[in-house]
């Protein structure tokens, strides 16, 4: 990524109103990429807590071993860093923020203003259903052999 946020921009909204593709195909295109994207601030309550939870295990030394997702320096630095005032009183979820997932959309930051066409046959509805539903049912079988 850039240092501007701009080649895999998960920083900058392109549009606001764009629709999210996930609604036309029935499917989220993004897959994992979704995942680099913002999420809503959680309200001002729930950062609170957090960073009260983030200070008990500064205590308990948790960022000390070489396994985990944060180091000290980068623990201390958030609980040092960390103002209320910067999260919502209430928690509001944002239009751009995905239903499933909880991220924002990558379409808000990346929607692009043509497409190769915009007539889908009955053919390619039709293939794409036929493989979703085996899809479905692989993943049921899966679930049984569980």
């Amino acid at each position: 990524m850039v240092s501007n946020g701009y080649w895999v921009n998960n920083e900058h909204v392109r549009f606001e109103n764009v629709i999210k593709p996930c609604r036309m195909c029935g499917f989220c295109p993004y897959g994992q990429l979704v995942e680099d994207f913002p999420l809503d601030p959680p309200s001002r309550a729930s950062a609170v807590e957090h960073n009260r939870y983030m200070k008990k295990l500064l205590k308990e030394g948790k960022f000390d071993k070489p396994d985990t997702h944060m180091t000290r320096e980068e623990a201390e630095n958030s609980i040092k860093n960390f103002d209320k005032n910067d999260y919502p009183v209430k928690y509001i979820r944002s239009k751009m923020s995905c239903e499933v997932f909880g991220h924002h959309c990558p379409v808000y930051y990346h929607v692009e203003l043509f497409a190769e066409t915009n007539k889908i046959t009955q053919e390619e509805i039709n293939a794409f259903k036929k493989e979703i539903d085996e899809h479905k049912e692989k993943i049921k079988n899966d679930r049984e052999i569980l």
